[in-house]
């Protein structure tokens, strides 16, 4: 049976983190959660939602370096790759 929605998906993925063999931590951490879907109403509905550029265009840039440096071992990768081939075409 799956989760009906997102806050409640959010609240059992919060329930596995949470050591629930200890009756303090567990009741606790239900009670202090708040889960919510979308926007909630006061005062978060009110508040301005920002994006931070300088933020995404540093891990933006960093997204841009792993996929160069995965591209770059692919390419190598394929070229050893037909070089065994023609290897392989050869000695058979």
């Amino acid at each position: 049976m799956g989760l009906q929605n997102d806050s409640s998906q959010d609240q059992a993925w919060v329930c596995r983190m949470i050591p629930h063999k200890t009756k303090h931590g567990f009741a606790a951490a239900l009670a202090r959660l708040k889960a919510y879907e979308g926007v909630p109403d006061a005062p978060y509905d009110k508040i301005k939602r920002m994006i931070l550029i300088c933020g995404c265009a540093g891990v933006e840039n960093k997204r841009k370096e792993r996929a160069q440096l995965a591209y770059e071992r692919k390419k190598q990768l394929n070229k050893l790759r037909v070089r065994q081939k023609r290897n392989h075409d050869v000695f058979a």
